[in-house]
């Protein structure tokens, strides 16, 4: 799976078992501190996703709410200009953009399919919850990762939850090969529609900047991507594409989850936007067990099973498998990656 969901869970090399507390600490940076993706964007793009905080914006969100309906899939018009106001109802009504004339039958058939999930959907996050996860392979822990909800803000005038994670290797790994990969996106509080995605990767031999927009009212979106060289030279690359209205990105599934009945035999195709295409995430709530954590053993938890393709494309990388609290949070406790040569797991060591 080609995408940050599966990187974070993904590398290679030996360390002691971390228990360093000064390790968790440098992957949780306090206040609001969110690094920027350093890419050149047009300034167009740039005003209209910029991130405001809610006590700078005059509008107001009524916590109300809102019955998740898809907007019109068929040609409409919109004035000159028109924008969506904040916590608007999304229903057959409400003004947008034309589709593109390259939207295909296919694409609305995977936003048909979307919407009755997102229809299960209900808001489940709170500001503050934080998870702390090492990273094993190969029975070793070779990194440690931390997902936290930073609170709401507003772009483009549209209340938006800020997902945040920071990927580290483990001190002794990162004499071998250092990463420090962080993640930030937005996603709107009233339907879980992802708005804003940004990755940063600091490795050893990979420093990639990525960013991507996600245009509902033009039902596109923009992904821009730099890459430092070893020679210092850069590469850039642009991309735009279609998305079904219903979608989010690769690393918000995982708060999308927590938001879901999950019931036993439960099938979920959630559509992931990732560098300017579709990836369909079929999720199978296969049941539930108990599993034993750094946290406490026999908890209960459900299991999730996790396949990935591409419009047209299945992918070879293997399944995921992701284990939730079952209880009406569903935090997540576990993740595992199963690759070529064994698998790659993430568990919880402290969470809240």
């Amino acid at each position: 799976m080609k995408t940050w969901l599966l990187a974070i869970l993904i590398c290679s090399g030996c360390s002691s078992k971390i228990k360093e507390k000064d390790f968790q600490k440098s992957l949780d940076v306090p206040g609001e501190v969110t690094p920027e993706a350093q890419v050149v964007i047009p300034d167009t793009l740039l005003e209209k996703f910029e991130v405001e905080k809610i006590e700078a914006a005059t509008a107001t969100v009524p916590s109300k709410k809102v019955k998740i309906s898809s907007p019109s899939l068929k040609t409409s018009t919109i004035k000159p200009k028109q924008i969506i106001k904040p916590a608007l109802p999304l229903t057959q009504d409400t003004p947008v953009s034309k589709l593109p004339a390259d939207y295909t039958p296919q694409m609305i058939a995977i936003n048909s399919k979307a919407e009755e999930v997102w229809k299960k959907y209900k808001s489940n996050h709170f500001v503050d919850e934080k998870v702390f996860m090492d990273i094993h392979y190969m029975g070793m822990t070779v990194g440690k990762i931390m997902v936290t909800n930073r609170g709401k803000k507003l772009i483009h005038g549209k209340e938006v939850w800020h997902f945040h994670s920071r990927f580290k290797s483990a001190p002794f790994y990162s004499n071998i090969y250092e990463l420090d990969d962080t993640v930030d996106t937005y996603v709107t509080t009233d339907q879980f529609l992802s708005t804003r995605f940004s990755l940063i990767q600091r490795e050893s031999k990979q420093d990639v900047d990525d960013l991507q927009l996600h245009d509902r009212e033009l039902m596109k979106t923009f992904s821009f991507w730099k890459q430092k060289k070893s020679d210092g030279s850069i590469k850039n690359k642009e991309k735009s594409g279609n998305i079904p209205y219903f979608s989010i990105d690769p690393f918000s599934v995982l708060f999308f989850f927590q938001g879901l009945p999950l019931k036993n035999g439960d099938i979920y195709p959630i559509p992931l936007i990732n560098k300017g295409k579709i990836l369909i995430l079929k999720a199978e709530v296969e049941g539930r067990e108990e599993i034993n954590t750094e946290i406490g053993d026999d908890i209960k938890a459900i299991r999730v099973h996790a396949t990935t393709q591409y419009t047209g494309e299945t992918l070879k990388d293997g399944d995921l498998y992701f284990w939730f609290s079952d209880d009406k949070y569903h935090k997540l406790l576990k993740a595992q990656a199963k690759i070529k040569i064994g698998s790659v797991t993430a568990d919880i060591v402290d969470g809240k």
